[in-house]
């Protein structure tokens, strides 16, 4: 046997061997494959493609490491072993090292650009990298090549729903489950797309597909969960995240979401638990610091809340509702400059967050900044015009400003948004009543009562609607439900001393007056109340020390002023008297009945001299 003889035997020697690699190969036998690869390579080094197939067999295996040196080798002997480049980029692929991966699909696309599974290959390496566009790009070579593969489409609109394209996205979406009635995934995809375009019904009815085909499909149970919880159906929505985490009880995506939704019914310490489970699976997992954040804040737990509002923007300092929640818990500790400064990073990082607009403009309305306020809800109300709070909101700041009819313009809105709102109730009748419509204001209050009975302001400000009538015995009964509701109602005490006192009532009067000032030490109008009962009894003196305390608090309260004159008048001090009512014309000095008391103090002044 010459020299040829026995190159050629080796050589069908080696190809036997490397053709039972390739049989088992297929039949799922990696180990066996990878025996038969090696003989072949042992009888022939220079075998490439027997080092490519034990790759592919290694990689199988998820041995990439081991599949790339064969990779190596096999482009070593053949530098044009276009499968051996595009195997190696898989390879890198799985190892996470895309950029290398995008590198081999290069060269193998430049030495045949006519196979379809490189590019498909390359633009999923892509997806992995964020380049959504580029990988479009290669998805669309791939249908070029081979308009048949129901994946590809699959992959293109998930490239385009990462790019907000969602309708798109959904026709790529159809097109994959035409080809393809049994792609459970592109049925989950195509739900996860209708979802983000508000078709929570249409996502679920994709979600029951998905599921249907793949009972054991965990991400199907956890989306499908989500799109019941945006419809407010939140039991059902735990029992979907309940199915997931029984298939992959690592699902962190899903304890978050369950714990959003026991937070939803009102379950703070199951949510809690959920939230703790997710973040002891992901200590990273910056969404699920900020919700277990939200729900200690609920709790009243305000510093741990803000604890993890700021392990969360920590992790990511990129999460807008991070900085949105902390800037809520800041506003609830007074803390409204801190607020809006956390505000201004939520909208910084997202401008059409309308509930950072919204909360930013409450913090703005809290420190008197009234014209800012309602800027910021115009602006919640251009980004969400169906936000009846945001109206509502802003009425508020309207009405601090006086302007009474634009309130009532917003409370209208906010109302026929939700006609459920108790306070946009409230808070009309309390802008009707300024505009002297206290009929419509009691209206107002009525409905708010009607919606909400336990709603103490509502009576308080119907009382007051009542006592501007002169209708003060039901005002009395008003201020007295207020006060049965919440005793620490000060201003309902306050109010009904005033309607005691039209009555005649000074001593009643003068023990809500207490009642109030116990409550509020700070407000000037009850002391000046409170003096005038006094006042009213004989008890000059003791009602100069309460209008004392009322200018002391409020220097530019005229009636004070005027009411301190009276008193002093009445102990003949008409020299002070008169000062008095000078200050308080140079306040209000439109006022007739303080020119009136100041020329008889003057005339007593006189004669008595």
């Amino acid at each position: 046997m010459n020299h040829n003889d026995r190159a050629a035997i080796n050589t069908e020697l080696a190809e036997a061997h490397y053709n039972h690699g390739v049989a088992k190969y297929e039949l799922g036998n990696y180990r066996g494959a990878i025996a038969d690869y090696n003989q072949a390579i042992a009888i022939n080094p220079e075998y490439a493609d027997a080092y490519n197939k034990r790759g592919l067999a290694k990689d199988s295996l998820g041995n990439y490491q081991g599949a790339i040196a064969d990779y190596n080798q096999a482009i070593a002997i053949d530098p044009e072993h276009v499968e051996a480049y595009s195997n190696r980029g898989f390879a890198k692929d799985s190892l996470g090292n895309y950029q290398d991966a995008i590198a081999d699909y290069n060269q193998a696309i430049e030495i045949d650009p006519e196979i379809a599974e490189i590019y498909y290959n390359r633009g999923f390496a892509k997806i992995n990298l964020g380049n959504y566009q580029d990988a479009i790009a290669d998805y669309d070579r791939v249908i070029a090549i081979n308009p048949k593969l129901d994946r590809v489409y699959n992959n293109r609109g998930f490239a385009k729903a990462n790019l907000c394209n969602y309708q798109d996205a959904i026709t790529d979406y159809d097109k994959a489950v035409a080809l393809d009635p049994k792609d459970a995934i592109a049925y989950c995809n195509r739900g996860n797309a209708k979802d983000e375009l508000g078709d929570h019904q249409g996502a679920i009815a994709d979600f029951d597909q998905a599921i249907a085909l793949d009972s054991e499909y965990a991400d199907a149970y956890s989306n499908r969960g989500l799109a019941k919880h945006k419809l407010g159906n939140y039991q059902d929505a735990i029992a979907d995240y309940d199915q997931a985490i029984a298939i992959d009880p690592e699902y962190v995506e899903a304890y978050s979401n369950r714990g959003v939704a026991k937070y939803s019914l009102g379950n703070y310490q199951d949510a809690i638990a959920d939230f703790n489970q997710a973040v002891a699976i992901n200590p990273k997992h910056a969404e699920a610091y900020s919700n277990r954040g939200a729900t200690k804040h609920k709790f009243g737990n305000r510093q741990d809340a803000m604890a993890d509002f700021d392990k969360a923007i920590a992790i990511n300092p990129e999460y807008a509702d991070a900085y949105r929640n902390r800037g809520v818990a800041k506003d609830d500790l007074g803390d409204y400059q801190d607020a809006i400064a956390d505000y201004d990073k939520a909208i910084a990082i997202n401008p059409e967050d309308a509930v950072a607009y919204k909360g930013r403009g409450l913090a703005k309305h809290k420190l008197g900044n009234y014209q800012d306020a309602i800027a910021d809800h115009d602006q919640a109300i251009a980004i969400n015009p169906e936000c009846a709070d945001a109206y509502n909101n802003r009425g508020v700041a309207k009405g601090k400003l006086g302007d009474y009819q634009d309130a009532i313009a917003d409370y209208d809105k906010a109302i026929t948004l939700d006609p459920e709102d108790a306070t946009a109730y409230h808070n009309r009748g309390s802008a009707k009543d300024e505009l002297a419509d206290h009929q419509g204001a009691i209206a107002d209050f009525d409905q708010a009562i009607a919606l909400d009975s336990e709603y103490a302001d509502a009576y308080s400000n119907r009382g007051l609607a009542k006592h501007k009538l002169d209708n003060y015995q039901d005002a009395i009964a008003d201020y007295d439900k207020a006060i049965a509701i919440n005793p620490e109602l000060a201003e309902a005490y306050h109010n009904r001393g005033f309607a005691k006192h039209n009555v005649g009532n000074y001593r009643d009067a003068i023990a809500d007056y207490k009642q109030a000032i116990a409550i509020n030490p700070e407000c000037a109008d009850v002391y000046n109340n409170r003096g005038f009962a006094k006042h009213s009894l004989g008890n000059h003196g003791d009602a100069i020390v309460d209008y004392n305390r009322a200018i002391a608090i409020n220097p530019e309260l005229a009636a004070a002023y005027n009411n301190r004159g009276v008193s002093k008048g009445s102990l003949g001090d008409y020299q002070g008297a008169i000062e008095d009512f000078d200050q308080a014309i140079a306040i209000k000095p439109g006022i007739e009945m303080i020119y009136n008391n100041r020329k008889i103090a003057k005339k007593r002044l006189s004669s008595w001299w």
